[in-house]
């Protein structure tokens, strides 16, 4: 019996015509679903969260990368539980992370062959993540994105102009190599996938079963010419071949900075450290 967690708001259009699609190639296949519609926010974690403790390990997500947050935070035991993903978001970064197919009969064949991988995750202060979570002028993208009244991946490239032109940079505090650093950064992750912002290549050569985390710092530098070439660099994928970015894998990291709110697979958090550690044991059909 697959169990099949539905966010019917997630942002793709067709995220409806994907559910049925992925129940229509389920049936024909001889397998069993049970549909579960989220109603609200922190709706797909609750979900999980019973469906696990009452000893379900087959766990499907029709949804973006903030639903699949809220599953992930919701499973009793990840090591305990099989996961599958049918990418319905606007974004969906974890999934071209994991090299899932976008396309929802291609997701489910996917899953019918019964295979999974053992998958990492970051845990931010107690708070799991999937994908990347960060801090900086993401954060300021993403609270604009929910200001804003625009759909699909436009939002994200009128938020990002508007960011570059008013961000202020934000006073971090961190540890490499056993030297303690402090700098004004433009974006300071902890990355598991590759990207974020519906494609934004923060950090390519991420894997996200390598058991370790890749620390990405861009340090502000004052300047619209700056923070364009700095942005560019940041959508070719090349980011990190710039001169003022940090990169580096660890197996934790831990950030002190001003009160600032930070951001875990695009969902804000307000109040929660920037402490973070590696773990890994999920298996996700992939």
């Amino acid at each position: 019996m697959y169990h099949i967690i539905s966010n019917p708001t997630a942002g793709k259009k067709g995220r409806k015509k994907s559910l049925e699609l992925a129940l229509e190639v389920f049936k024909s296949a001889g397998k069993q679903c049970r549909v579960y519609e989220t109603t609200c926010r922190q709706d797909a974690k609750e979900i999980a969260n019973r469906l696990t403790l009452s000893g379900v390990e087959e766990i499907i997500v029709v949804g973006g990368d903030g639903t699949l947050h809220e599953v992930l935070n919701g499973i009793a035991d990840p090591c305990n539980c099989r996961l599958g993903i049918i990418p319905a978001g606007t974004g969906n970064d974890f999934a071209e992370a994991a090299g899932l197919p976008l396309d929802a009969k291609k997701a489910v064949e996917l899953i019918l062959k019964g295979e999974t991988k053992k998958t990492d995750w970051l845990e931010f202060d107690g708070v799991r993540c999937m994908n990347i979570g960060g801090m900086g002028i993401d954060v300021d993208i993403l609270e604009r994105c929910r200001k804003g009244k625009m759909k699909g991946k436009l939002k994200y490239l009128i938020s990002l102009l508007r960011s570059v032109v008013s961000y202020k940079g934000w006073e971090v505090t961190f540890v490499q190599d056993g030297q303690e650093i402090k700098q004004k950064v433009l974006v300071a992750t902890a990355c598991n996938g590759v990207q974020f912002g519906g494609g934004l290549k923060i950090c390519p050569d991420a894997r996200i079963d390598d058991k370790k985390i890749d620390v990405v710092v861009v340090e502000y530098i004052k300047g619209i010419f700056n923070l364009a070439k700095a942005f560019t660099k940041l959508m070719k994928g090349t980011i990190t071949q710039y001169p003022s970015t940090r990169h580096f894998l660890c197996d934790e990291i831990k950030m002190d900075a001003e009160p600032c709110p930070i951001q875990l697979d695009g969902e804000i958090y307000e109040n929660l450290r920037f402490d973070v550690k590696l773990c890994s044991g999920l298996n996700i059909y992939r």
